[in-house]
């Protein structure tokens, strides 16, 4: 074997490891920033002015850097409370004076800068969580005010403030099947959702839906559900029919550790939460 053939065997190796490595290490079931970069990263931004608020989570800043909230979830835009959320982290930072603070990741695979945000005093992350307006979303390695985020949550739910605020319609029970039989990603039918009316009126839940705490979301077409009857919603494909729904995901919705599910009527408001 020639010195030329080595070469080419050892880099044919190499090539096809790097191929590896990079698709499974993307594989997993949580919505997230992406593979962290947490090189060059400042502890502490301080002195720097909001030019724009993208979202209820994301800011530009007058440098032209864009900067993810973390530790908190908000709607994205065509979901429910999407403009409330945006306006009132409007109405906290724009075009006013920030201060930035890191926890362990620096960027997210968008380029974003991963930071808790304060605005004179006011912790601009835990505000938005305690006002109704975004959920707790746990991220680790990002988690040194994890357990703020939750309380806040909780105070906010407890007292219906924003994404909080109930619907009118309280006899429909939620349950999610989330670990289907063996391997998740080739049996997502396995994974599915159960709602059962136990009213003794039928329901329009035409415009309805449902969410997980990611961003993942389904909507209901026009359907008239029954008193004493169950709906399912399974993860993968198939027909819609007699009470079962097909999501078309092409991978798991529902993560098997911990997840939660947001049902909401047509006008946004929240029917059920089912944690788990």
């Amino acid at each position: 074997m020639t010195f030329r053939k080595i070469i080419n065997k050892s880099y044919l190796i190499i090539v096809l490891s790097v191929i590896f490595l990079s698709i499974f290490s993307g594989c997993g079931l949580y919505y997230d920033y992406g593979k962290a970069d947490n090189s060059d990263g400042i502890e502490d931004e301080s002195g720097i002015l909001v030019k724009e608020v993208v979202d209820g989570d994301t800011i530009v800043l007058s440098n032209g850097s864009r900067v993810r909230l973390i530790g908190i979830n908000t709607p994205e835009h065509g979901m429910y409370f999407f403009e409330e959320a945006k306006e009132v982290l409007e109405a906290i930072v724009l075009g006013k004076e920030i201060v930035l603070e890191k926890d362990i990741s620096n960027k997210d695979k968008y380029g974003r800068l991963l930071r808790y945000v304060y605005a004179g005093d006011l912790f601009v992350n835990l505000e938005m969580v305690k006002r109704g307006f975004a959920n707790a979303y746990t991220y680790p390695p990002d988690v040194e005010h994890n357990e703020e985020f939750l309380e806040a949550e909780r105070y906010a739910r407890e007292n219906n403030l924003g994404l909080w605020l109930k619907s009118k319609v309280d006899i429909v029970k939620v349950e999610v099947n989330y670990d289907a039989r063996g391997n998740d990603n080739n049996n997502l039918n396995d994974e599915y959702v159960k709602m059962e009316n136990t009213g003794d009126d039928s329901i329009d839940i035409g415009g309805w839906t449902i969410k997980d705490a990611g961003t993942n979301i389904y909507r209901f077409e026009k359907y008239f559900f029954e008193s004493g009857s169950e709906v399912f919603l399974f993860t993968g494909s198939g027909r819609d029919g007699a009470g079962k729904f097909y999501w078309g995901s092409s991978g798991p919705i529902w993560n098997n550790d911990s997840d939660t599910l947001y049902l909401r009527d047509k006008e946004g408001l929240l029917v059920e939460i089912y944690n788990y």
